[in-house]
Parts: structure tokens; C-alpha cells; sequence
């Protein structure tokens, strides 16, 4: 990017930035990007207000918020999947407004099927949010003040951008908090190694009976798939499998036939032209363009890393612990802290079709925000990474506005 554009686009937000009576989505609103995430949207106990600045940063769509009550600190939200800059309004905007902070996010330039053009790609994200930041703190500097901290909380393709960020600019941000980021590494078990065998393996089990069906079960799960999340995998399969496969290998093969096909539903009756993808066999295709966009581990800021252990689309072991030890690799383990949630899944959202006995795992990473600021504002240190089975455990007596009444 020109090097006058933060500049140019601070002075833009600052100018725009209007006053508005509540911040908070109990005042504009939430968008349908925002409501998928959830299992419940967190309290909201009083309304926000302040100002707001919504347009365009580049290729890339922004949101701005200020309250009132700024207490002087900025909190970036990396948003997930490819939504909107709206998708982390009740996850992050929400609960850190309420706090005093200003927020802003944006949609990483690719929103919806933007990744079907081979001439974008998930490189875009770095940029965009690089931007947003220099951005966001040249205009609260012009309006307001230089912001004192920042923090970047991101969700799964955002966690992924927070630790990009985290290795490649932390001069930029304080710290981090991610949940279930997307950890991609050329010779790791990325997506596109792992979803072909598991849409092959399930559309046999789902039709399978008796031995075949547990002979099945079990062969799934030696492929990374999480045992106990059984009830879960029908709903992945319909969701997500299927259209990550095909979205990000058109961008990343958009040479295999299949992948070079309009999205089909037929697919999801017939999944054999995309699952027999030969993920190893076209590494010469995918590795091109993995390896600018890979994960290195060298962060330069704390990072607090909180995932389900029932995440049927990023398994903890192939995606959170892979990237703990390429941390540990490189010497900053003690930046990082890795948080395993029992029997939290990958978006809290689809706990509304059936919970079971899953739990959500937003108040777990409502509660590591916490513990991130009070690591780098206080000195005090973050619970000991590990497996982490109930909220009250792991948040320490901190007031939450996530809900962890389930209940009701």
C-alpha cells in the first residue's frame, strides 16, 4: 500500500466518526454474521454511547467505534470465515465495549466468495488488517488520543490473522487472543490434506450399520476427526466441509478440474468429483501459495490460544497443538499459552441446532482477554495452558458478559 494512505484514511475516519446513542447491538442492531456465532448473544447491561465510522479501508469494508467513556485502549477484532466486518459485533465488539474500549474490524478484503478469483488471495488479510490498525490509531490519535494498548482478538481465519500479525508486525499491537486460528503450513495437515478423507470416510459411515459403521467411526478418528463429537460430524459434513474444500482449493489449486467447477449442491449428494482430490500429488500446485501466507511461530507479542476439543473442521491436534510447538520451536513459548476447551466445538452457533453435551467457547475466550490484559498491564500471569473443562475454572471469578447459564 502507499505509504500516505494510513494517513490519508486516518484523517478520513476522524472526520466521519458520528455520534450514535448505543454502540452495543441492543442499539444498531446484529447482523446475521454476528448472530451464527453465538450460542448465546452476551449481556448487555447498559447502553453505549459514542462514535461510529463505517466505509471503506481499500479493497477492504470497516467498522469504527468509539464510546464515550473511552478508556483510552483499542481492540481489533480479526474476524472469521469469510463474513463481514459486522461477524465479531456480540463475540468482541460487544463485550469490550462495555469495558470502555474503542473496537474496529473489517472484512479482510474478501468477503463471501471473493477467494473464487485465483488472482486474490488469503495474503489480502495481512494487508487489510495491518491497515485497519495504522489506520484506526491515526484517527483516535487526530480525534481523541494516541490509544495506550491494543489488542487483537481474532476467530478461526481471524485467529489466524492475529498470529500473523503477532509474528510479522508486533510492533503494531500489545497482544493477542485467538480462538481456533487457522494454522497453515505446507507440510502440516492443512485443509486440504485433511477434508478430502473425511468426506470420503463420511459419506461411508453415514450409511454404514453395525461393524462397518464402527470399523468406520474408528477410521475417521485415526484421521484427526475428535471421538465424542460423532453427533456433530453429519452438520460439519452439510456446512462446512464440503464448500472450504472447494472455496479454498479454487484458490489455492485453481488448476484441479473440480475446483475450477461453480459451486454445485449436487455436491453434497455426490461428493466424489470433489473429495477424490489428490492433495499430496498436487503439493507442487498448493505449496506456491501456501508458503507466503504459513505460519512461522515467531510471534513477538503474548498470544493466548483458546479451541474446542470438538472442532470437526480445525482438530485441536493439527491446528492449535502444531502450532503451539512450532512456537515452542522457535523459542517463544513464553509468549504463548495454549488453552484446551472440553467439548467445545468450532462455532458456538451451531450448538443452537444441538448442543448435546458440548459448551460454548465464548466465555472462555471473553475470559482470556482478561487474563491477556492484566498479563500485559499488570505482570500478573495467565492460567497455565492446558485442558480446561468448566468456565468458573478457568475465568477465575472474572465477571463475564458472556452467558454461562446453559440451563435455560
Amino acid at each position: 500500500m502507499d505509504g500516505t494512505r494510513p494517513e490519508q484514511d486516518g484523517q478520513r475516519v476522524a472526520r466521519g466518526l458520528s455520534r450514535v446513542s448505543d454502540l452495543t447491538t441492543e442499539g444498531q442492531g446484529a447482523h446475521e454474521d454476528a448472530q451464527a456465532l453465538v450460542y448465546r448473544p452476551p449481556r448487555i447491561v447498559r447502553p453505549v454511547p459514542g462514535y461510529q465510522w463505517h466505509g471503506a479501508l481499500g479493497r477492504a469494508k470497516a467498522i469504527v467505534r468509539v464510546p464515550l467513556d473511552w478508556n483510552g485502549k483499542l481492540v481489533i477484532g480479526a474476524t472469521p470465515a469469510v463474513r463481514s466486518e459486522f461477524a465479531l459485533d456480540h463475540l468482541v465488539s460487544d463485550i469490550v465495549l462495555q469495558r470502555g474500549y474503542a473496537y474496529a474490524a473489517c472484512d479482510k478484503a474478501t468477503p463471501g466468495l471473493t477467494l473464487r478469483d485465483g488472482s486474490r488471495s488469503m495474503a489480502e488479510w495481512e494487508d487489510a488488517y495491518v491497515h485497519l490498525i495504522e489506520v484506526v490509531k491515526r484517527a483516535l490519535a487526530l480525534r481523541f488520543a494516541d490509544p495506550a494498548r491494543t489488542y487483537v482478538l481474532g476467530v478461526s481465519n481471524g485467529g489466524y490473522v492475529a498470529r500473523i500479525l503477532a509474528e510479522r508486525h508486533p510492533h503494531l499491537f500489545d497482544g493477542a487472543v485467538d480462538w481456533e486460528g487457522v494454522h497453515w503450513d505446507p507440510d502440516g495437515s492443512h485443509l486440504l490434506r485433511t477434508l478430502p478423507p473425511w468426506i470420503v470416510g463420511f459419506a461411508a459411515y453415514a450409511q454404514a450399520e453395525g461393524a462397518e459403521r464402527a470399523r468406520l467411526q474408528h477410521h475417521l478418528v485415526a484421521l484427526g476427526l475428535p471421538a465424542g463429537a460423532e453427533r456433530h460430524w453429519p452438520t460439519y459434513y452439510q456446512m462446512y466441509w464440503l464448500v472450504t474444500l472447494w472455496l479454498y482449493g479454487r484458490n489455492l489449486d485453481p488448476d484441479w478440474p473440480a475446483f475450477a467447477l461453480p459451486w454445485s449442491n449436487e455436491w453434497l449428494r455426490d461428493p466424489s468429483p470433489l473429495a477424490a482430490y489428490p492433495a499430496d500429488a498436487r503439493s507442487a500446485h498448493w505449496a506456491a501459495r501456501i508458503f507466503p501466507i504459513a505460519n512461522t511461530g515467531a510471534i513477538g507479542v503474548p498470544v493466548l490460544t483458546v479451541a474446542g476439543n470438538w472442532d470437526c473442521l480445525l482438530p485441536f491436534a493439527h491446528h492449535q497443538r502444531a502450532y503451539a510447538a512450532k512456537v515452542a520451536a522457535r523459542g517463544r513459548a513464553h509468549l504463548h499459552r495454549l488453552y484446551e476447551i472440553d467439548r467445545g466445538n468450532h462455532v458456538d452457533g451451531l450448538l443452537r441446532l444441538d448442543r448435546g453435551d458440548a459448551q460454548p467457547v465464548f466465555p472462555y475466550f471473553e475470559a482470556a482477554f482478561l487474563h491477556l490484559e492484566r498479563w500485559i498491564e499488570c505482570g500478573e500471569e495467565p492460567p497455565r495452558a492446558g485442558l480446561y473443562r468448566t468456565v468458573e475454572e478457568f475465568a477465575r471469578g472474572a465477571s463475564l458478559y458472556a452467558d454461562t447459564n446453559l440451563e435455560v
